[in-house]
């Protein structure tokens, strides 16, 4: 039996837990956004490795992470891809492509309206398909020098398509609402917080949570220590997959 060398072990792990921690089922947009600079920021990329150590590893990604600002308009384009297989059999295949529009009523920055599509999969958790519609009201509730938040309550339109032993269809209306907080406790000391609720409007129990949060201590401007978890609940997952899927990272991080 051929086995993988220790490299080809390090590389699967860390791309599955990377992949686990970016194709959540709720997709977190909050960290996306670029502040209200006109003009265009983010970055694009894509990345590409074959390797053969007894076994044919094959790894893609593609990055799509763009912002345009303009006024009161801003646009926000995002796809992030990504597919690891091992000798033609896939471990890892999920990605989703977002477009938001927001509108920023003028002289108040108080109140923003939103609108977006987005198209997410994701093989381990059985989701084929999933396409959804949105629009509502953006409000910012705290904005200064060190503290910032936000609150979101969009209708949203969900159209979804399990690979489960049924093949399961799902159309339904969602309440989409967010909480994104940001907080500069001290020059040394961070908190960011995101936090989604998504339940059926005719059905609460059926509905879905997701949290990210991180704290960063800068202890020198060289050196700093991030603390922070995600996690994802959903109260009606495809038959066989669990219930709650969260992620723990701890980083020490030295600049020079």
């Amino acid at each position: 039996m051929r086995k993988f060398t220790l490299l080809g072990w390090l590389l699967l792990i860390s791309f599955i837990l990377h992949s686990l921690a970016l194709t959540s089922q709720v997709v977190n947009i909050e960290k996306k956004r670029k502040g209200d600079r006109d003009g265009f920021a983010g970055v694009i990329g894509a990345s590409f490795y074959l390797i053969d150590n007894g076994k044919k590893i094959l790894q893609f990604r593609s990055l799509v992470d763009l912002q345009y600002d303009h006024g009161p308009h801003t646009f926000l384009i995002l796809s992030d891809l990504n597919l690891m297989s091992v000798d033609q059999e896939n471990l890892v295949n999920s990605g989703f492509e977002h477009f938001r529009y927001n509108y920023t009523v003028r002289d108040s920055g108080f109140l923003t309206f939103e609108l977006f599509f987005q198209h997410q999969y994701n093989q381990i958790k059985l989701l084929k398909r999933r396409l959804l519609v949105g629009f509502g009201p953006r409000f910012r509730l705290v904005h200064s020098n060190r503290a910032h938040l936000y609150i979101g309550t969009l209708g949203m339109y969900e159209n979804e398509l399990l690979a489960d032993s049924l093949t399961t269809r799902n159309d339904l209306p969602r309440l989409a609402s967010y909480l994104s907080f940001d907080w500069e406790i001290t020059n040394n000391v961070h908190l960011n917080s995101i936090s989604y609720y998504q339940p059926a409007f005719t059905k609460f129990g059926n509905f879905r949570m997701a949290m990210e949060t991180s704290l960063e201590f800068k202890f020198t401007n060289s050196l700093s220590l991030k603390i922070g978890i995600q996690s994802n609940y959903d109260s009606k997952p495809p038959e066989d997959i669990q219930k709650l899927f969260y992620f723990w990272e701890n980083g020490l991080t030295y600049h020079f």
